[in-house]
């Protein structure tokens, strides 16, 4: 019996599914480079002494020793969270993947490394918040996501620069830092 191949419409509808099904499969994979995607969202929501809000939104980059520390809590290895944020007021270099501290972190004027101390998790995001309440000047630049107290280093697992922010005695401004393990489920 021989073999027929067919050509009907039907037949091209299935081969351009599978050819569009090939292509996103291929861009996928190139996209993430053969890793699974980690991504970090802050939010700075700042309250001013007069009452006057602003809200700030940005993306970070995900640090080595963040992807490294990330590895080791996934199998146990590690055992300190990554819940608290630091401030900083030097954005100088750019932020590169190696960086292990910010350039000019904060420890004054209701600035200085702080804990959540109940961070969440909703499906594949982790969440960890903090507000600060300035009790001095502090012009802002640099932000950083920790394992540890200012005094005993910590691992940073990500960090970014950003636009002045400029607060004062009175204002306060909560930090939020959502980390997507994975693709956006929202």
């Amino acid at each position: 019996m021989q073999r027929r191949t067919v050509t009907g419409p039907i037949d091209k509808g299935i081969a351009l599914v599978r050819s569009i099904a090939d292509q996103l499969n291929q861009h996928m994979f190139r996209s993430f480079s053969g890793r699974v995607p980690l991504r970090g969202d802050i939010t700075f929501e700042i309250t001013r002494a007069d009452g006057t809000h602003e809200v700030r939104r940005m993306r970070n980059l995900i640090m080595d020793a963040g992807e490294d520390e990330a590895a080791k809590l996934l199998v146990g290895l590690a055992a300190s969270p990554f819940d608290y944020i630091a401030l900083g007021t030097d954005n100088d270099p750019t932020p590169d993947d190696e960086q292990t501290t910010l350039n000019a972190e904060s420890t004054t004027n209701g600035g200085g490394r702080a804990q959540d101390g109940s961070p969440e998790t909703s499906g594949n995001v982790a969440t960890v918040a903090v507000t600060f309440n300035f009790t001095g000047a502090l012009a802002l630049v640099e932000v950083g996501l920790f394992n540890d107290t200012y005094g005993n280093g910590g691992d940073m697992f990500s960090r970014q620069i950003f636009d002045v922010i400029n607060v004062k005695d009175g204002d306060a401004m909560t930090v939020t830092w959502s980390i997507t393990l994975g693709v956006s489920r929202a």
